[in-house]
């Protein structure tokens, strides 16, 4: 064999293995309990994959210096097309969310390069979308609730300071003990008392001084700002119940929001909860600053069924409980909002 045959061989061998590579997924683990450091991986595997749909920033970092990376999904276009906001792991220990979202996000990735992929809308759904992606919300509370303290090592000290209630394992808040999903500025936040209410920093119940006190509440406030998505589906666990609409708020949307997650509800066996009738309960939430901030849809999605525990469900539990319920979930909001838009683009259109 000539050099020129075999320079040609192996250009053609490389040329194949890329493909080959790039022609699959990231392939998140039903079984395993994602880690920040996992998560940070599976992200930047997707970038290697598919990055011809996928941008990859750090929206921000957390109060104790870690990464809060932004994904976003695209097609490029001279279309204004519609911002999609969908955010996991808010709260620490819900780990069941952070996973939910990363395996949609490479689940859809794939199926805009594969004919194999499971969302055979997906290349419909980016001529009318785009969608942002915060996998990660709180990666200090994650660290916390895994206990895994690698790279946070000088905050031990400050985290054994705030009052935990149970083990490490049922941590909700952020670092410095702040319940993120009480902190943003809905226009409640002086009202807000809710559950297991705490004066001071605790691992579950503190709302914090004042509203987005706590970095990561400012940092994704900030950007919703910036961005206005006409969509947000904030993901927790647990109770297979969509938190949809509070009363201040619902009657602006004039039956959108109803239908839209009577149509969700439905097709995944989950519960509608009645309008929200207290702001003293219901404050201070990201779907509830959505609303009332930014006049959009925001959903509080509560994976997982309901156990009477604070435990969080196993992890090789997640496909049964999780995954096969739900992976269409945000296929199917948006596939009803398009169809839903033009009798309600004047909610949202000048």
């Amino acid at each position: 064999m000539s050099i020129k045959q075999r320079i040609l061989l192996l250009f053609l061998l490389v040329s194949f293995l890329s493909l080959t590579q790039k022609n699959r997924k990231v392939g998140i683990e039903d079984s395993l309990r994602y880690s920040l450091s996992m998560s940070y991986e599976a992200i930047v595997d997707m970038l290697y994959l598919y990055e011809s749909f996928l941008d990859i920033s750090v929206l921000g970092y957390s109060e104790f210096g870690q990464s809060i990376p932004l994904l976003k999904i695209s097609t490029k276009s001279a279309e204004n097309k519609k911002p999609v906001l969908i955010v996991g792991n808010l709260h620490a220990r819900e780990f069941y969310s952070s996973k939910f979202v990363l395996k949609f996000c490479d689940e859809f990735l794939y199926s805009l390069v594969s004919e194999d992929g499971i969302y055979q809308s997906a290349n419909s759904i980016l001529k009318d979308y785009d969608l942002y992606v915060i996998p990660v919300a709180n990666p200090d509370g994650l660290k916390i609730a895994q206990e895994d303290w690698a790279g946070i090592e000088s905050y031990r000290a400050s985290v054994d300071s705030i009052k935990r209630i149970g083990p490490y394992s049922d941590w909700k808040a952020n670092g410095t003990g702040i319940d993120l999903n009480n902190n943003f500025d809905d226009g409640n936040f002086d009202v807000k008392h809710g559950h297991l209410f705490e004066e001071e920093p605790a691992s579950q119940g503190h709302k914090g001084a004042f509203p987005c006190e706590a970095k990561e509440a400012r940092i994704i406030q900030d950007f919703v700002d910036t961005l206005i998505p006409l969509i947000t589906l904030s993901y927790h666990t647990k109770g297979d119940v969509l938190f949809w609409a509070d009363r201040g708020t619902h009657s602006y949307f004039n039956g959108l929001d109803e239908k839209l997650n009577t149509k969700v509800a439905d097709a995944c066996g989950f519960k509608m909860a009645r309008v929200s009738r207290n702001p003293r309960d219901y404050g201070a939430g990201l779907e509830n600053y959505i609303r009332a901030k930014t006049k959009r849809i925001g959903v509080c999605v509560e994976l997982s069924p309901p156990n009477d525990m604070v435990d969080q469900h196993p992890a090789n539990m997640f496909k049964s409980l999780v995954w096969d319920k739900c992976k269409n979930m945000p296929i199917l909001y948006l596939e009803e909002l398009s169809r839903l838009y033009p009798r309600y683009k004047y909610l949202f259109e000048p």
